[in-house]
């Protein structure tokens, strides 16, 4: 009797091994979700529905893009961490190691399976067009010998991309974090119209947010912080030409999953999300609205969101936030 229910059970179980290859293999078998942490409008919603309609394509499945930016995404996030790992819950993630430290959310890399990330947006220093500083080298080395003495804008909350890549850079200058003046904001056109009012000397943020007040005259770019300048701004130098700093700091986006995603399911999206970033159109349109682009294969995808955690996650104590 023993034998024969140890055959039966055995025989039970590869039928359920099987039946779960199959439905793997199968997958997906209906409509998917794309949580956009983001209100409609923005940046991360329009790469997101770009992505979305690229998805549909290749999965032959309704990509359904849902978009929820409250609480400054964290509920986007929680949404993303929190899903079943079946492969019908995707996100697009940003830079959010900043909102545990904070307080605002409590996820972290390990609690995503990380697809690929297929944008950079390099941060800028931006000045009044009057401001005595003509080079970013001589803001930062005014900025070190007082750091108190400047405000500088975070546009936003001070633990998101721009105020973390510029707070990136001071600690590279040597820079005492602890003295720093950052004061948070309601966005970044809000912080540049108050600078170019006299109310902050510095806001770090993408060129093209500050690309109307930059070709109105009233605003001056003192470096991009890329690896090249921008087509749109070739006036505007790198960090590493005017500092000799090999730093890329920005704002960037990749393709996410729930922890605990099947490895099968997780291959078949790289290899999507690959293909796409590849194609031509894709790329043109991207550019087209003022996106950068960048690969990231799934495991450079973690270990650069590791890397980042940590070092967020440092800064974020200095700075005392």
């Amino acid at each position: 009797m023993m034998k024969i229910a140890f055959s039966i059970t055995a025989t039970a179980i590869g039928w359920m091994l099987a039946l779960n290859g199959a439905a793997l293999a199968q997958w997906p078998e209906r409509p998917l979700t794309l949580i956009v942490p983001a209100g409609a409008g923005g940046g991360t919603d329009a790469t997101g529905r770009l992505l979305a309609q690229e998805l549909e394509e290749r999965l032959g499945q309704p990509v359904n893009v849902v978009n929820q930016g409250q609480g400054g995404g964290v509920v986007g996030f929680t949404t993303m961490t929190e899903a079943d790992p079946d492969g019908y819950t995707l996100g697009i993630a940003y830079n959010f190691a900043h909102y545990k430290p904070m307080g605002q959310g409590d996820f972290d890399v390990d609690d995503l399976t990380p697809i690929a990330q297929y944008n950079f947006d390099p941060a800028g220093f931006h000045v009044r067009q009057d401001s005595e500083w003509d080079s970013i080298t001589q803001a930062l080395d005014d900025i070190k010998a007082d750091p108190a003495a400047y405000d500088i804008a975070c546009g936003g909350g001070c633990g998101g991309s721009w105020p973390i890549a510029l707070a990136t850079l001071l600690q590279e200058w040597e820079v005492d974090l602890s003295q720093v003046r950052m004061i948070s904001g309601q966005g970044a056109a809000a912080a540049l119209q108050e600078m170019v009012a006299g109310g902050f000397d510095v806001v770090p943020c993408s060129v093209p947010e500050a690309g109307p007040l930059i070709e109105a005259g009233q605003v001056k770019g003192l470096a991009v912080f890329g690896s090249e300048r921008l087509q749109a701004f070739p006036d505007i130098p790198t960090l590493e030409e005017e500092t000799g700093l090999e730093l890329e700091l920005g704002a960037w986006r990749g393709l996410v999953a729930p922890a605990g995603l099947p490895q099968e399911i997780a291959d078949q999206l790289e290899t999507a999300m690959e293909d796409i970033y590849n194609d031509e159109d894709f790329q043109q349109t991207m550019v087209s609205r003022g996106f950068g682009l960048r690969w990231r294969n799934s495991d450079d995808f973690k270990a650069f969101l590791l890397n980042e955690e940590e070092q967020v996650r440092e800064l974020i104590g200095t700075l005392g936030l």
